[in-house]
């Protein structure tokens, strides 16, 4: 090759060498000097792809929302299956006892308190003898009925029930007062109510309408014509000496008394028990302990029957003062020395009662 051919080859490939990224070069590929890494594209999910979870609604259980609202028993009393003395008793719970309690009846009368021995794992409590925070939310449970249309109410003091509207009719038992009854009828003369009651045949009894509360009695039918004047309840009462109903023996004693407290100053300083009596049969009497630190202590009693009970106040063995139910007593006391009350009841019948008792500074 010529030298001038030469030159003019060498200044081809000197101008060659700037085009483009790569250039054949007698059929070689020539690389470029660097490399640019590109990354997979990044994936945008479509709406198809992205995965949403169904909201979980909690199951409604009945026990799952219920906070039991604690309670304190102050006497013996018993657990019945349904709000009412007539009801099956499925155990009794001690005096100063704790209980959940888990809802009240329409009344206020009664408490739903959880009770293990039961085979629903709950009871009711008469709630006079059970004490509880008065600010305390205790939420309301329906009492059905057995017929499901029945009128709840609740009896205002004791009362006979009877297989029809008279007084000559059979005597089927007695209902307690504050006891929860379902109505399901009336009189057209007034003065009868029927209502559910499980010793029947028929599971229907009647009770004087005079001694039957409730807030939808203007609902409740009518059953059967005007009675006579033989069929008023006004005179259908336990006959004289006769005791209806009557307390559990407790086993108090003077030694052992149903109930004790110790009054201090930074301490308690008030007591409220509730208990019952009654003679000739039952638990006659009742025995309460205190001693105080103070000279003065008020003791009232409040008796929920008609029946002749008597507090004594006793001290070293001996009875020191008594009183009859009713209104306030201030009794004078030695401090730190024990006293007992008596609460007995002196004739034939039937009581209960609320002793309150409270340090006077």
């Amino acid at each position: 090759m010529q030298p001038r051919h030469v030159s003019l080859f060498v200044i081809a490939l000197i101008l060659c060498a700037g085009c483009g990224s790569s250039a054949e070069v007698g059929g070689l590929t020539a690389s470029p000097a660097f490399f640019t890494a590109t990354l997979p594209p990044t994936l945008t999910p479509s709406p198809t792809q992205t995965a949403t979870l169904p909201a979980i609604t909690p199951k409604a259980t009945e026990q799952s929302n219920i906070v039991p609202v604690e309670g304190t028993t102050t006497s013996q009393v018993n657990v019945r299956m349904g709000p009412s003395t007539v009801s099956e008793s499925l155990g009794t719970i001690g005096i100063f006892a704790k209980v959940q309690i888990v809802g009240r009846e329409a009344s206020g009368n009664w408490y739903q308190v959880l009770y293990a021995e039961s085979e629903t794992g709950k009871g009711w409590l008469r709630a006079e003898y059970v004490q509880v925070d008065p600010n305390a939310e205790i939420r309301l449970v329906e009492t059905g009925s057995a017929s499901g249309s029945a009128v709840s109410g609740f009896v205002t003091r004791g009362v006979n029930v009877r297989s029809e509207p008279d007084v000559q009719s059979e005597l089927l038992g007695v209902l307690n007062s504050n006891d929860v009854v379902f109505i399901t009828g009336r009189d057209a003369g007034g003065k009868w109510v029927q209502i559910e009651f499980p010793g029947a045949a028929d599971g229907k009894g009647w009770i004087a309408a005079e001694f039957a509360q409730a807030v939808d009695m203007e609902n409740v039918p009518t059953i059967g014509e005007v009675a006579g004047e033989t069929a008023a309840p006004t005179v259908d009462i336990p006959m004289p000496g006769v005791t209806v109903q009557t307390a559990t023996q407790d086993g108090d004693s003077m030694q052992a008394p149903l109930a004790e407290v110790v009054f201090s100053v930074m301490g308690s300083r008030t007591l409220q028990f509730n208990g019952d009596v009654s003679a000739p049969d039952g638990d006659n009497e009742d025995w309460v302990r205190f001693t105080s630190q103070s000279g003065a202590v008020s003791i009232r009693l409040t008796c929920l029957e008609n029946a002749a009970l008597r507090v004594e106040l006793w001290n070293h063995g001996e009875p020191v003062g008594e009183f009859d139910c009713g209104g306030m007593s201030l009794a004078s006391v030695t401090p730190g020395s024990d006293y007992l009350l008596r609460l007995i009841q002196n004739g034939a019948g039937y009581a209960r009662y609320v002793l309150n008792l409270e340090v006077i500074p």
